[in-house]
């Protein structure tokens, strides 16, 4: 079974009552995106004193309740942690005028402090033992700490429905396409013909076969280093180690005990093409930074400090495009950070494409769910899923959406997928309707635009731009499909053209 992880709202200022009050549009400048997102340290003051000043610290319902503070009727999101162990972590902001290496100094010296963790713009600390909220609120409540969250963990990667997918039809159900041997037109990866996004996105293997590498970091489950559709695809950094994993936890380095998740989305985003095996990705020539955020072994997402240092980590290490196909239902400033320190803050240095999947028409949440919600900041994208009819999974949720709304369509269902244990081998059929395949087929489609001259020379506000552009519209939803038939077009132009050019041609400039 395919699984998929997707993306809630930011809290506002709370009442007395501990609700959320009106906030601010979702989309907006980024001044009124920070200010809707913003929990001051009042508000968390309140939240912690909430609690019970005698009772103990939980943090699984404490992460229920930060969960509540952006939808206070969902009980979804309590859900989520039911099954977590509580411990008291939190995540810590030092103030303006006390340096990261102070604070840490000072947990430290603290007893019942079980370990702390430095990351470049915060702390993560854990407590030996239980504490009652008002002791936690002595030791957090100082003028060293300008903000603190709970470090909570994220939930299982699940599908939103057990609903069947909406096939219309692509792909039967018994196909085992990558059981025949190589095709013997270009491209001859026997899977060539299923893959229905492919054709429906207007991809063109004429075009990726002439395409320069981008550098796309998969956050995910690690990937399987050996996959025959892989193999050669993954980064090298720069002291030449070939595919390593970035990683807090176990990195996925086999075909064994790994969990499949991340291999899937990475064939779908660069599977070598026409190598006779498989299937062939949207962007072939890519090359693939894994970046594990789940406990391998069964894909429980990692601590929301742990995703963040994950986000800035692919940013640090030169990602054009970070592929999160996960969800979590919690905002946290920590990660909302580490989000715009990795895209930029303005002018995005480079995108992050993650999956949208509140269209569905039986997905228990109320509310979109992150990282999702961040789809306002210039260098984010959120993939609404699709099926091969052209329609949503389900109803969508906007009348009509702008190019500023940031959700493209893209492939969703029916997609075969590299994967790392299977009992028919090394590939499957994914049928469960996902986010996750649609995210992977955005940011593939990102890639291969970004790296077809001459718009390898543009930025990722262009590469944004342009894929909004040059996307096409339907009658049967408010979001336009992902498309890059137009790729084609730039064969016309010379060697020397520059990015400028290249928008003019697609008519895509101001």
């Amino acid at each position: 079974m395919h699984r998929i992880w997707c993306c809630i709202a930011v809290a506002g200022v709370l009442t007395t009552s501990g609700m959320a009050a009106d906030r601010p549009a979702l989309c907006g400048s980024i001044g009124d995106f920070a200010a809707a997102g913003a929990r001051t340290p009042a508000e968390v003051a309140e939240y912690l004193q909430s609690l019970g000043a005698n009772e103990r610290f939980d943090l699984r319902k404490a992460c229920a309740r930060w969960a509540a503070l952006d939808d206070p009727h969902g009980q979804r999101q309590r859900a989520a942690y039911d099954d977590l162990i509580p411990a008291p972590r939190f995540i810590l902001f030092p103030s303006a005028d006390t340096p990261i290496v102070t604070l840490v100094a000072q947990l430290e010296r603290d007893r019942l402090v079980r370990a702390v963790a430095q990351f470049r713009s915060f702390v993560a600390v854990e407590y030996s033992v239980p504490l009652t909220a008002a002791a936690l609120l002595e030791r957090l409540a100082t003028p060293r700490i300008s903000y603190f969250e709970p470090d909570c963990d994220g939930p299982d990667f699940v599908t939103t429905s057990a609903a069947p997918a909406l096939t219309g039809g692509a792909l039967p159900a018994a196909s085992r396409c990558w059981q025949r041997s190589a095709r013997a037109s270009f491209p001859n990866d026997p899977c060539t013909d299923e893959l229905w996004g492919h054709t429906y996105i207007g991809w063109d293997p004429g075009v990726a076969a002439k395409s320069l590498p981008r550098l796309v970091a998969v956050l995910d489950s690690g990937i399987d280093m050996h996959h025959e559709d892989l193999a050669g695809s993954l980064w090298v950094d720069d002291k030449a180690r070939v595919g390593r994993q970035l990683t807090l936890q176990l990195p996925c380095a086999s075909s064994v005990g790994c969990y499949p998740h991340g291999t899937q989305m990475a064939g779908t985003i660069a599977g070598r093409m026409n190598n006779g095996v498989g299937v062939v990705g949207v962007a072939p020539h890519s090359k693939l930074m894994p970046v594990v955020i789940s406990r391998v072994e069964h894909g429980n997402l990692v601590r929301l400090s742990m995703i963040a240092s994950a986000i800035e980590t692919a940013g640090t290490n030169g990602a054009n495009i970070i592929n999160i196909s996960a969800k979590w239902p919690v905002d946290s400033r920590a990660i909302r950070e580490a989000v715009v320190k990795a895209t930029g803050a303005d002018v995005p240095q480079r995108l992050l494409v993650t999956g949208y999947t509140s269209s569905f028409a039986w997905d228990e949440s109320l509310h979109e769910t992150y990282p999702s919600r961040y789809r306002c900041l210039p260098g984010v994208i959120a993939a609404v899923p699709g099926d091969a009819r052209g329609e949503d999974l389900g109803h969508a949720k906007a009348a009509h959406a702008a190019a500023t709304d940031s959700r493209l369509r893209a492939p969703g269902v029916d997609i075969v997928v590299t994967t790392t244990h299977n009992q028919d081998g090394s590939y499957a059929l994914a049928q469960a309707a996902g986010a996750s395949s649609a995210s992977a087929y955005l940011a593939g489609a990102a890639a291969l635009t970004w790296g077809t001259a001459p718009l390898d020379r543009c930025s990722a506000s262009q590469i944004k731009n342009i894929l909004f552009c040059r996307s096409k519209r339907t009658e049967a939803s408010p979001y336009p499909w992902v498309h890059v038939e137009f790729l084609r077009e730039l064969s016309t132009l010379g060697a020397g053209a520059s990015c400028a050019d290249a928008i003019a041609a697609l008519g895509c400039g101001p």
